[in-house]
């Protein structure tokens, strides 16, 4: 039987001990593929978005072997993200308004017209629940969290079907 005896993120080496013989035997360190993220250093606006919209505008860093472009061809497939001309219009191609699907958290109270100002389209809204759904433009989701009647904002996530 194994005993952990200590994990440590900074560099150094895990061991274990071996309960028959007590010997510490090295294992190796994991912590080098890990991506943890601490919003301490974040704006205010930046702290209110969720780690994907994050890693799509660029703030943070995508994990190793993950490029911005495969995570847009996902978000799109997810219907997360879609492109329009500027009438609206969805486009096949990766140019033009590049528009994410969020779930936007409010403040009790908070006056619709804040919100539509600052994002695309409102697609539904539950005033019970504080929570407005809308597609914005990714060049906005900063300014859009800037908002002091904005909670949080994170991305639809699609119904799963079997």
């Amino acid at each position: 039987m194994l005993i952990i005896i200590g994990i440590f993120f900074c560099g150094c080496v895990n061991q274990t001990m071996n309960s028959d013989n007590n010997t510490l035997k090295e294992i190796p360190d994991v912590s080098k593929n890990l991506s943890i993220v601490s919003k301490n250093n974040f704006t205010d606006a930046q702290k209110k978005l969720s780690t994907d919209l994050l890693q799509l505008i660029g703030v943070i860093n995508l994990p190793d072997g993950i490029s911005r472009n495969m995570l847009e061809q996902q978000m799109n497939q997810n219907r997360q993200l879609k492109w329009v001309d500027d009438s609206g219009a969805t486009i096949n191609e990766t140019t033009g308004h590049k528009l994410v699907y969020v779930y936007i958290t409010t403040g009790k109270n908070t006056n619709e017209s804040l919100i539509k100002a600052s994002v695309w389209n409102i697609t539904d809204i539950d005033p019970a629940n504080n929570l407005v759904v809308a597609w914005v433009d990714t060049n906005n989701l900063i300014n859009l969290a800037s908002l002091e009647s904005v909670q949080s904002i994170q991305t639809v996530t699609p119904p799963m079907t079997k």
